[in-house]
């Protein structure tokens, strides 16, 4: 056996621990970085937080995050709106201020005031009055009795339905707010006996429930199964909640102003570190310092440019997603234009690695809300130009077509690929199907009323 050796030439990349460093920051969230960060401060005495400037942040930070009511809220008019919004009463509060407004007794409003805490977060009393008496003080001496009086009391205030065991008695007790009439008596009789066989098709209730009451008139039921259609199924529904809303923090600001789009940072979540300039100074002062220290003020250095490489790219990313996609900006979803991250990348000059890792967990507010980066990121459609469709659009287009479709007469798949068509969409009816179920909205059979 003999053996061979020889020299092969390889050209590989391997990423230096700096680079590293940047790239794991770059992809972080904001919270994520905010701990790291702390933990940054914690093992190097050399790193401090730098205060973020209030006043600059100022002119941008009341954003309006809901959607407009127009098709263009920009400027003055999306943070004046804000203004006029009154703080909302959650649930139990709106509860709680009605017990003063009914004629009870104190000893009625406390065991009053004791069930509302009970309730739900839909409004129901699924609880038993037994519960009740075992989750309360002793000393309190509530009687059985006296809390189901309670609880009956409960049951008058607005809205109607609140205090019930379950949808069935929230129904009812929402069916006797209404005048007497044989429409009310023969819903009620639904609600307690057919209440699961109800469906959303008005044509398929009308057919099935003729057959469980053949007496009833067909003006008579078609009445009852409309009152019932009014009704509230969860009478907590449309209320603020009393626990704080989660809610995502942007990092990027966009605001419409009289020379364009502006882009600015909300320095709220960008963390500033800094190096500290007492301990700097002593270290200066000492004059030859140990390698350990020399090795700290080397690795305070990296991670505040790794800090200021993440905020550079993550902003210029967002510039260029502004620019590209300003109809967003001024018409909505519809004005989405096709836009992939190697586009992105090669028009930033940067690895199509790296754009993914600044669009990962990063979130833009506008005056039209909070949108992820990655949201404007879109393949395209083929269009009759040639130059293609966001799909986003498309879909907003199908929204609309069928948001403004005669209800009797809904448009089918095959028309919905038509009336596209006419606007220049060149997509399969198979297409529209895809991106009609993707927005839940149901099939021409079902949308008939």
């Amino acid at each position: 056996m003999s053996q061979n050796i020889g020299l092969k030439l390889r050209q590989t990349q391997q990423l230096n621990q700096r680079l590293q460093q940047s790239l794991r920051i770059l992809q972080m969230s904001g919270l994520e970085l905010d701990r790291e960060v702390d933990d940054w401060l914690q093992d190097n005495p050399l790193l401090e937080r730098a205060e973020y400037d209030e006043a600059a942040e100022a002119e941008f930070e009341r954003i309006s995050a809901a959607q407009p009511k127009t098709n263009q809220v920009g400027g003055d008019d999306a943070e004046d709106v804000w203004a006029t919004i009154a703080e909302e009463d959650d649930f139990n509060a709106y509860l709680h201020k009605q017990v003063c407004e009914h004629p009870l007794s104190e000893a009625e409003a406390a065991r009053v005031h004791i069930l509302i805490d009970f309730l739900d977060e839909q409004g129901y009393f699924t609880d038993s009055i037994t519960d009740v008496l075992d989750q309360t003080p002793l000393e309190w001496m509530l009687e059985e009795e006296d809390m189901q009086n309670a609880l009956d009391l409960l049951q008058t205030f607005d809205p109607p339905g609140v205090g019930a065991a379950d949808l069935t008695e929230s129904l009812l007790l929402q069916l006797m707010r209404l005048p007497s009439s044989p429409e009310r008596q023969l819903a009620a009789k639904i609600v307690q006996l057919h209440l699961d066989d109800l469906s959303r098709s008005r044509q398929q209730n009308t057919a099935k429930f003729r057959k469980y009451f053949p007496d009833a008139e067909a003006e008579t039921l078609q009445t009852a199964l409309d009152l019932i259609a009014k009704l509230n199924p969860y009478p907590a529904y449309g209320f603020a909640s009393a626990e704080p809303t989660a809610y995502v923090q942007p990092d990027i600001w966009v605001k419409e102003t009289k020379s364009g789009w502006s882009v600015s940072s909300n320095e709220r979540v960008w963390p500033k570190v800094q190096l500290n300039s007492e301990y700097c100074e002593l270290l200066k002062q000492a004059g030859d310092i140990s390698p350990e220290w020399k090795e700290k003020l080397s690795e305070a250095r990296q991670k505040i440019d790794s800090l200021e490489l993440r905020k550079s790219t993550v902003m210029r990313l967002a510039e260029y997603i502004v620019e590209k996609q300003e109809d967003f900006f001024v018409f909505g979803e519809i004005g989405l234009t096709p836009m992939l991250v190697k586009d992105a990348a090669a028009a930033l000059g940067v690895a199509e690695s790296t754009v993914s890792r600044a669009a990962n967990h990063k979130y833009l507010a506008c005056p039209r809300g909070v949108f992820a980066l990655r949201y404007f990121f879109t393949q395209a459609v083929a269009a009759e130009d040639g130059e293609g469709v966001s799909q986003s659009a498309v879909k907003a287009v199908i929204a609309q077509l069928v948001e403004s479709e005669n209800k009797h007469k809904p448009y089918s798949d095959d028309a919905l690929s038509r009336l596209l068509k006419q606007q220049g969409i060149d997509i399969a009816r198979r297409t529209v199907a895809k991106y009609r179920e993707s927005l839940n909205i149901p099939n021409a059979h079902q949308r008939r009323p």
